[in-house]
């Protein structure tokens, strides 16, 4: 069975991929499996843990991944693809590719916003960061 892992962060070039991995899922014969993640950007900064609260922070991470996810387990229920979807907290390269292996995904699947060199360059690339650090095959879509 693939397993996939897709990364959406509420952008269309998530939803286009959510559109690869769906074909890719009806492409195999074995069946597919997906996890669906969402990576929220921790509040920084000392002033934030001084005045709001532990269970706030929760509750506002949980509130913001779950507006993103929304669309795509809207998409994968109609599919009728066997999906589970999580939200992380924290850089999001890092997460995506720590998520993938304690699921043990097959690929990574992610939109990219496709600045190109000297985007990815002058403003980083949570894209090419999972490219650097996943040890499995990952699919950028734009």
């Amino acid at each position: 069975m693939l397993n996939l892992l897709i990364a959406v962060d509420g952008s269309t070039y998530s939803d286009r991929a959510i559109d690869y991995a769906l074909a890719r899922a009806a492409a195999t014969r074995d069946g597919a499996e997906v996890h669906l993640l969402n990576v929220q950007a921790p509040l920084a900064g000392v002033n934030v843990k001084l005045f709001i609260s532990q269970d706030s922070l929760q509750a506002h991470y949980r509130e913001q991944g779950t507006a993103v996810l929304a669309g795509p387990r809207k998409r994968l229920s109609g599919s009728g693809l066997p999906f589970d979807h999580h939200i992380g907290v924290g850089d999001p390269s890092q997460v995506i590719v720590e998520y993938a292996g304690s699921k043990r995904c097959d690929e990574i699947v992610m939109g990219t916003h496709g600045r190109g060199f000297l985007g990815g360059v002058v403003l980083g690339s949570v894209a090419q960061r999972v490219v650097q650090l996943a040890p499995l095959p990952v699919v950028l879509v734009k």
